[in-house]
């Protein structure tokens, strides 16, 4: 049985952890060197440094949102042709996916230069620390392709069944990383432009891992013609149709973000800005590797769903949503438990800004138990190619986000504002609930062909 072949066959539960194992320990360590980041950067560099890398985060979001776009889009159509059989169509969405990643990182990387001192305005800079996310997102912007074009190529290896080299290329990048920033942050004290050197660094070791993989080794199905470089509009359409989802998640946190820091510099000061940064910070370690496992179970069900075997695509999104929601429930308990102990990773226990900080992550992580369920029901969608109800939810869920900052701190001032995202994802859990039950019922109908289809429950692997 080959790399693609399996992804039809082999039982539900082991593929799962098989795809899913590599891509979250990916995902672990890429969320282990964000928080280093601001580990050296809030302990060594000070407060206010910590403060300008959480208002460069949407910003950083609005970069990964075009990845995410064209990357998982691409990825996705790329499987779901792989499942039909159909290479030459691969090939032609791999060829196109190439052009529209190389495009938007050289568009990005101009647009940073002009645009970034306003735009760090706009998404909640003060004067306290505005030199900081300035001095770091100039560094990220000029390195912007090769972190575009990596994520692009691991989501595109594992569609291919080869999820342990895309695994690689990121703990390459994510070590390497970590260990320039001991050194750009510790004994050279470049600061916050040390921290994103050795971000962008990190990722142009893994870019050339990836590019090895798929332009010298030649071990790669999909293989780069000329022709398939010029851009389509009816692939460009579909890649962003199934990708905009995922593009809306991460423009919507950046958004959602940028509403939440003004909100807190309002009722809270820069003290309050400070304490998101680590609350954010400690958010990710969770919310990667539900992405992980995002990343695993998506060519699971792309190519089960192009080989229509429904009941298999069914069983690997719950497979995967039991599987998150174990880790979530584990990971919310012990930041309930000791708050403090995680806040001090980022701030000096004996600084004020500590019990501020405690405050918030015990209100802010309130959602993290029922996570799963609203990220992994978009790769569902995504992987079934209804890139319109996904972006539904993905919308939705940031739209709510916004609103919920605009109206709860007009009753519980800074509380409202850490309740905010709790009170958002709650709601969107529900309607996500509501629009699996009913897609079930529709899609066993259209793609079973017994007029009794197996409950999810009975599902066989």
């Amino acid at each position: 049985m080959d790399h693609t072949e399996r992804l039809g066959k082999a039982p539900i539960f082991r593929l799962v952890l098989q795809f899913s194992i590599p891509t979250i320990t990916a995902m672990i360590v890429n969320a282990i060197y964000n928080v280093v980041d601001r580990i050296f950067v809030g302990r060594f560099v000070g407060e206010d440094a910590l403060g300008g890398l959480t208002v460069a985060f949407p910003v950083m979001i609005i970069a990964f949102a075009i990845g995410a776009l064209f990357g998982i889009g691409g990825a996705t159509m790329v499987s779901i042709k792989l499942g039909e059989k159909n290479i030459e169509q691969a090939q032609k969405f791999y060829g196109n996916l190439t052009t529209l990643i190389l495009a938007a990182g050289l568009l990005m990387t101009a647009a940073g230069e002009v645009f970034l001192p306003s735009l760090l305005r706009l998404v909640g800079a003060t004067d306290a620390n505005l030199p900081y996310s300035l001095s770091y997102m100039r560094i990220i912007t000029a390195g912007v392709t090769f972190q575009l074009a990596s994520f692009s190529m691991a989501a595109l290896i594992r569609t291919e069944g080869k999820p342990v080299f895309a695994m690689v290329s990121q703990l390459v990048s994510a070590g390497t990383n970590i260990l320039l920033d001991y050194l750009f942050i510790g004994p050279l004290h470049l600061g916050v432009a040390g921290a994103a050197i050795a971000t962008v660094i990190g990722q142009i070791i893994g870019f050339v891992m990836l590019f090895r993989f798929f332009f010298i080794s030649k071990k790669s199905l999909l293989k780069l013609h000329k022709a398939n470089l010029r851009l389509r509009a009816d692939i460009v359409r579909q890649i962003c149709l199934i990708g905009a989802s995922s593009f809306i998640i991460n423009l919507g946190t950046g958004i959602s973000a940028s509403f939440t820091n003004v909100a807190l510099h309002t009722h809270g000061g820069d003290a309050a800005i400070t304490s998101f940064g680590a609350i954010n910070s400690l958010i990710t370690l969770v919310l990667m590797p539900i992405i992980g496992l995002l990343q695993g179970i998506a060519p699971i069900m792309g190519y089960n769903y192009g080989m229509r075997q429904l009941h298999r695509v069914w069983h690997a999104l719950w497979t995967g949503i039991g599987i998150g929601s174990v880790f979530a429930i584990i990971m919310f308990a012990l930041l309930q438990l000791f708050p403090e102990d995680a806040a001090s990773l980022f701030l000096d226990p004996a600084s004020p800004t500590m019990s501020l900080c405690a405050q918030g992550l015990r209100l802010q992580i309130l959602f993290l138990p029922i996570l799963p369920i609203s990220v992994l029901s978009t790769a569902y969608f995504q992987s079934t190619a209804q890139g319109g109800k996904s972006l539904f939810i993905s919308a939705m869920r940031q739209g709510l986000v916004v609103v919920m900052v605009m109206v709860l701190p007009l009753f519980w001032q800074l509380n409202g504002v850490w309740l905010s995202a709790p009170a958002a994802e709650i709601t969107m859990v529900i309607v996500a609930l509501l629009m699996l039950a009913v897609d079930w019922r529709k899609r066993s109908r259209e793609l079973l062909p017994d007029a009794a289809a197996p409950s999810p429950e009975m599902s066989p692997q």
